[in-house]
């Protein structure tokens, strides 16, 4: 994991072949790890893995928002912007909405490291991708909003689950009518 993250900040063009791929798989089978509640020997592990992960996802995803953001910021004042770049790495990350649910269901873990960065990563997903996942509002994620938001009193966390929710509800992003 160390050479993966090592790679991903010397690239700054894109990423590793595969990395996109790779980490959502290895993250998939690590939170099925943790969320097996019978197998509680292994908690540990999955649970310092899954952190790692996040992390992980949580950088690809800042910078490609950062990458977007820069891109647009540069049209808006009529700069340019190189929009092939920031597209590119919209694409590649794309496969990254099939973890929304997941993400969702990682929300009312009783780890807040985990809550935290699971919701960060989450409400990147969506800044970038808006509600693309269908999947995404199912009676299954809908009852963990629901636990998270019973249980978080915290306003700043119940503001940025409800943007969450916002977004997932609400139409895909308007970026594609910049690029």
């Amino acid at each position: 994991m160390n050479r993966i993250l090592v790679a991903l900040r010397k690239t700054s063009a894109s990423y590793l072949p595969g990395l996109v791929h790779h980490i959502s798989n290895v993250l998939i089978e690590t939170a099925a790890l943790y969320l097996d509640t019978d197998d509680k020997g292994n908690i540990k592990t999955a649970n310092v893995l899954l952190l790692s992960l996040l992390d992980i996802l949580h950088h690809m995803l800042i910078y490609a928002a950062n990458i977007v953001r820069l891109t647009l910021q540069a049209q808006k004042c009529g700069t340019g912007g190189d929009t092939q770049h920031a597209e590119n790495l919209l694409l590649i990350n794309k496969p990254l909405t099939d973890l929304i649910s997941l993400l969702i269901q990682l929300l009312p873990s009783e780890d807040t490291e985990i809550y935290e960065k699971a919701s960060q990563c989450l409400s990147l997903l969506v800044q970038l991708y808006g509600g693309d996942n269908m999947d995404s509002m199912s009676p299954e994620n809908m009852d963990s909003f629901a636990e998270v938001l019973q249980f978080k009193k915290e306003v700043k966390d119940q503001k940025l689950l409800l943007r969450v929710i916002k977004r997932l509800v609400g139409q895909p992003l308007l970026i594609q009518k910049y690029f």
